[in-house]
């Protein structure tokens, strides 16, 4: 009894031992397994890696090509700028920059007779790659001339680089200019990106496909009507039409008793909390009662929707009037303020996108300068938004800080917003060479632009137009 009785605790233990063990078979499947799955585990980490390096390149290239286009953009659409306000003296005898000068014939590539060429830009194709070369004028803050500026945008050894000097000026430069003072010496060459693998630049000539579209004040309407905005931040101007009549709509808006900024009392502009500006909204010219610009703009046609990447331009007539002594030319630029934009209906405030928000600038203007003998003034402004924009308001902006000015009065005429379709350019690759007189018709430039990081690829087409380009601006 005692043997079998050992027998059985023998056999216990052997059941114990053999439950907690593996053996030799089960261990080597156990390994392949796990090994299997770190294998899996790897490929798809180092999978992973790429796709997150590639994603990462990718974004940087694109980055790096959309900001290069920006300032791109911000050089050649000024190509050809030959007029600024200068100098002049008003009958007080004080200085209100209130003359134009004459055109600053330097901007041209080469006006003289045998080749006039009034253009201001060149175009060159070298080793595969565009190089651009583009001759405006530089202002300074108060919107007179500072000087003629020659800039080169070109690609060197895979990278594209940009560099500009000063062909002739009024002042002496300062010593952190970034343009080479004069048009001998070498100019300082920035590299603006590397990894360049297309710098393409196609110049563009108006089209005759396709035409404008008139948004306001209605497809062929002439009649709009301006409407003072009194929200108590702002003043409300008087505004009569060519009849003198207040409140109502006509071909010609007549805007005056603008608010005073300057204290005649104590020669100097008032304190910022007592200063205030003029504005006025666009509204079309129809029978309502005179109702609030909130109303009036909230009507069909007198708010637009503008969407992205098409491009839309804001014309209008400035009427000089009969008073030489008319005191709207005692407009000083970079003081006084003259500017037309959008302003959200909701809001009443300027239209802004993105986070952090970002503000749709309007465009500045100068006043008649002369007498009706001599013309009239047109103005014209061209723009495209990033966002598609609904219900956005047209607005003039009017603040008043000179002595005189505000006791002037500025005749606005031949107001539209228009839809400029796509194909107002045609872009080729002109024979210049053979037709140097033809380069004075290109207004505008389509930059191809593509930029390699790790192996990936950044690209951005761009229109930029350029409608300062040729014998006049």
């Amino acid at each position: 009894m005692e043997f079998f009785s050992l027998m059985a605790n023998k056999g216990t233990k052997v059941k114990m031992q053999r439950a907690s063990g593996f053996t030799l078979i089960e261990l080597m499947v156990y390994i392949a397994l796990l090994g299997g799955i770190v294998l899996i585990a790897g490929q798809a980490f180092s999978d992973s890696s790429k796709m997150r390096m590639r994603t990462q390149s990718m974004l940087q290239a694109s980055e790096i090509a959309e900001k290069v286009a920006v300032i791109f953009k911000a050089d050649v659409a000024q190509t050809g700028a030959k007029t600024s306000m200068e100098d002049g003296t008003s009958e007080s005898g004080a200085e209100y920059g209130n003359k134009f000068s004459n055109i600053y014939t330097s901007v041209y590539m080469d006006p003289s007779v045998d080749n006039k060429d009034s253009s201001s830009f060149s175009v060159v194709t070298k080793n595969g790659f565009d190089s651009l070369t583009i001759r405006r004028l530089r202002y300074d803050e108060s919107g007179h001339y500072s000087a003629v500026e020659q800039i080169a945008w070109f690609v060197r050894d895979g990278s594209l680089w940009r560099n500009c000097r000063v062909l002739e000026k009024k002042t002496t430069l300062s010593d952190d200019d970034p343009c080479t003072d004069g048009a001998t010496s070498e100019p300082n060459n920035i590299e603006m990106a590397s990894g360049v693998s297309k710098f393409k630049v196609t110049p563009g000539k108006p089209s005759v496909v396709g035409d404008n579209i008139q948004l306001f004040p209605g497809a062929g309407e002439s009649e709009f009507r301006l409407v003072g905005r009194n929200d108590g931040d702002r003043e409300m101007p008087i505004v009569t039409n060519e009849a003198g009549e207040t409140h109502k709509g006509g071909s010609t808006q007549i805007i005056s008793g603008f608010y005073q900024n300057y204290d005649q009392s104590m020669q100097t502009i008032k304190s910022e909390a007592a200063r205030k500006i003029n504005e006025v909204i666009a509204v079309r010219n129809e029978t309502y009662p005179d109702f609030s610009w909130q109303t009036l703009c909230a009507q069909e046609g007198s708010n637009f929707t503008f969407e992205p990447n098409n491009e839309y331009e804001i014309s209008f007539e400035i009427l000089p009037t009969d008073e030489n002594a008319d005191k709207s030319k005692l407009f000083v630029p970079g003081e006084d303020h003259m500017s037309v934009g959008l302003r959200s209906l909701e809001t009443g405030g300027p239209i802004t996108y993105g986070d952090p928000a970002t503000k749709i600038s309007d465009f500045a203007f100068f006043p008649p300068l002369g007498v009706k003998s001599e013309g009239s003034g047109e103005r014209s402004m061209r723009f495209s938004v990033p966002i598609k924009i609904t219900k956005a308001c047209l607005a003039f902006t009017f603040a008043c800080y000179s002595p005189l000015v505000s006791q002037g009065k500025i005749s606005i005429s031949k107001l539209k917003v228009l839809k400029i379709p796509s194909a107002n350019y045609k872009f080729e690759n002109y024979d210049f060479e053979a037709n140097k007189i033809d380069k004075q018709n290109v207004k505008a430039f389509l930059l191809d632009l593509d930029i390699r990081i790790r192996g990936e690829s950044g690209h951005v087409e761009l229109v930029v137009p350029t409608p300062s380009n040729g014998p006049r601006d």
